[in-house]
């Protein structure tokens, strides 16, 4: 019979990775997930173990933030640590390093980006620090509900970044890993109340032996929830214009009226530019003078060059 507690671990790290599908689309590989998974389910496994003796609360978190420092040494900076094993200071210099190239990374490339080790590291790394709060708060500190504060801090970065058209499906996967977690958490506390009765016998039944009826019930409201998110969006009116147009798009006069204004990142614009093989038009200009050679359009100035 499989504890509540350990239930719960499971639950956390289960959620934890259906989160972090999100940041799939994000880079070329997928082995950055399989090294996440991995190292999450051995920092999940220190926090049940250090349960298990018992530790008290502070130290089962610290056990797991020294542990999910040495795995990361491991898989990173084993050259630069203390016997190849404890994380130093050229260790935790290198780690600054590899996060300095990993955010010109993020600049350099379009998504998908190739998998540098400085993006694996924000992407391993990240994943590990979301898995611990989820963990401490839904198991050490027996409170799933505030975990999906991490939770959705990681989709939401990821749902940002991203624009492929099944952003649908990562909403989908990390809503129901925290229901999964919320139903798990629901479980235990009812069954600290006592045994459950389901109700008197029927004969023969229908519903799915080895449940509780308030599980099966819990499992029937989560299913209906998430349904309801995906559909109910789009039955509502969309808000296109304006201030909260997603494109930063506002309708405006400008000159000969009917004209759009749009707020340019001119990095961002640039980069998507060069790395589109479609040829394409992009805007058109009218014009009353028959010279047009040294003309030209600005989109964007610096105030202030430093020559890089």
């Amino acid at each position: 019979m499989i504890s509540s507690l350990a239930r719960l671990t499971v639950r956390a790290w289960a959620a934890t990775l259906l989160a972090a599908c999100a940041l799939l689309p994000l880079v070329e590989s997928t082995l950055w997930m399989l090294q996440a998974a991995l190292l999450l389910g051995v920092q999940a496994g220190v926090g049940a173990a250090a349960r298990r003796v018992p530790l008290a609360r502070p130290l089962t978190v610290a056990a797991q933030v020294v542990v999910t420092l040495v795995l990361l040494t491991l898989m990173f900076a084993r050259e630069h640590a203390v016997a190849g094993l404890i994380p130093g200071p050229d260790a935790l210099r290198f780690f600054g390093q590899l996060l300095e190239q990993g955010g010109q990374d993020v600049n350099r490339y379009a998504i998908p980006a190739p998998l540098s080790d400085g993006i694996r590291l924000m992407l391993v790394g990240g994943v590990l620090v979301i898995g611990l709060l989820v963990d401490m708060l839904a198991v050490t500190f027996r409170s799933a509900a505030p975990a999906g504060l991490p939770l959705l801090a990681l989709y939401s970065v990821a749902a940002g970044l991203t624009d492929n058209g099944i952003e649908w499906l990562w909403f989908l996967l990390a809503a129901a890993g925290y229901l999964m977690l919320l139903l798990a958490e629901g479980r235990d506390r009812l069954s600290q109340w006592g045994r459950v009765f389901a109700g008197p016998p029927r004969g023969r039944s229908r519903e799915t032996p080895g449940a509780p009826a308030p599980a099966r019930f819990g499992h029937r409201i989560g299913v209906v929830a998430l349904g309801i998110a995906l559909v109910a969006p789009l039955a509502l009116p969309a808000m296109d214009g304006g201030l909260l147009d997603p494109n930063g798009r506002g309708v405006g006069a400008g000159v000969g009226g009917g004209g759009t204004i749009s707020a340019v990142n001119p990095l961002v614009s640039l980069r998507d530019s060069l790395n589109n093989d479609d040829d394409r038009a992009v805007f058109s200009v009218r014009t009353e003078m028959e010279n047009t050679s040294d003309l030209y359009l600005r989109i964007v100035s610096l105030d202030d060059f430093d020559g890089t």
